[in-house]
């Protein structure tokens, strides 16, 4: 059987050759003729399983590295007896760490104090989960919408968009990109939303570009000097909107989730799913040496803000500062460690709870 495969998931290589012909292709060259005789398909969100790529070949698995599944036409997939599998949470400590940068970054550029702010936290799964959490450990109060979430379970304390478009001084949207239906996310902060947030907030988008209207938010922000956003993901990229990077705080080319852990989990739960569907006892599978065992250890941290910035600065990775171009850096980009990589030393029993609490490991100071 034939296997087609991203080159860019990382640790793969040498995994599946002794149950498949496996071969490795650039995300964005794959294509009909390249899976024609494919039985599985591997990848990352830059390649569109859909018709298109899909209605001649042999496909009957597909395996995404990716917590994301909108580049994986679902409807079709299901009609035509193709099962496919995505990653989910396993970027969620990579981008709690980005936020988390761009939060920390934030306040010291406005000289705010977190207790006295409000969190809003647009989409609670995995992802926003963890940073609800942040929040919670920096001393704000968080206020969470999902409206999913919200029917299916009994949330009281949940709260609807408006609630947190007019209250919170911080927004995080984290939720999945959905054109249509009840649930609707396209276009999530546009115009009208916009109008409806305080001044000087800051509006952060890590999940998908096509959640915030880039036009709109760009009109805020110019007609807001206080104002303030973070971006990883964007309309259209890697063709973005220049205008709005120059308006932003901080810009990265949708790397938030790029941490070695996160990496690893993607590859390990594609690797697993495959190894289940056709019974090759791989699972529970993980690469050799795993890299994510060693922790980097911080010495002298005598706060979770410093704790979040000396384990990661995001503004190396801002589209202004990088020398590549946005598809470039992101295929060459070196995996940092998220908070789970890090290893501090404190005998501070309110910082040890707060650092335990957003997934740093802690050891007697």
């Amino acid at each position: 059987m034939k296997l087609v495969a991203d080159k860019d998931i990382p640790y793969l290589r040498g995994v599946l050759e002794p149950f498949f012909e496996v071969e490795y292709i650039p995300g964005a060259g794959i294509s009909c003729d390249v899976v024609r005789d494919a039985e599985v398909l591997l990848v990352r969100t830059r390649t569109r399983c859909n018709a298109d790529l899909l209605q001649h070949s042999s496909v009957r698995f597909i395996g995404s590295a990716t917590a994301g599944f909108d580049h994986i036409d679902s409807d079709y997939c299901s009609s035509n007896g193709i099962l496919w599998r995505n990653a989910p949470g396993c970027n969620a400590g990579g981008v709690q760490q980005w936020v988390g940068a761009a939060i920390v970054l934030w306040l010291e550029t406005t000289q705010r104090l977190p207790q006295s702010l409000v969190l809003g936290v647009v989409g609670v799964g995995h992802t926003g989960s963890k940073v609800a959490e942040l929040g919670k450990a920096l001393g704000m109060k968080v206020l969470c919408c999902d409206p999913p979430r919200t029917r299916r379970e009994n949330l009281p304390h949940f709260v609807n968009l408006e609630t947190i478009l007019s209250s919170a001084d911080i927004i995080s949207f984290h939720v999945p990109l959905n054109t249509t239906g009840p649930d609707k996310t396209f276009h999530m902060l546009d115009s009208d939303s916009l109008q409806r947030c305080k001044p000087n907030s800051l509006l952060i988008n890590a999940s998908r570009g096509e959640v915030v209207d880039s036009h709109a938010l760009t009109a805020f922000l110019n007609a807001n000097p206080f104002a303030h956003a973070a971006i990883d993901v964007w309309e259209n990229e890697p063709n973005i909107l220049n205008e709005l990077l120059n308006r932003c705080m901080v810009g990265t080319p949708h790397i938030a989730g790029y941490s070695l852990e996160g990496k690893v989990a993607a590859t390990q739960m594609v690797v697993d799913a495959v190894s289940q569907h056709y019974r090759l006892e791989l699972h529970p599978w993980q690469p050799v040496p795993n890299p994510t065992l060693a922790k980097v250890k911080l010495n002298g941290i005598s706060s979770l803000p410093e704790a979040i910035s000396a384990s990661y600065n995001i503004v190396g990775d801002d589209l202004r500062r990088i020398s590549s171009d946005f598809e470039g850096y992101r295929n060459a980009y070196s995996y940092r460690r998220d908070f789970s990589g890090f290893e501090v030393a404190t005998s501070d029993p309110k910082l040890k709870q707060n650092l335990t609490r957003v997934g740093f490991t802690v050891s007697r100071g």
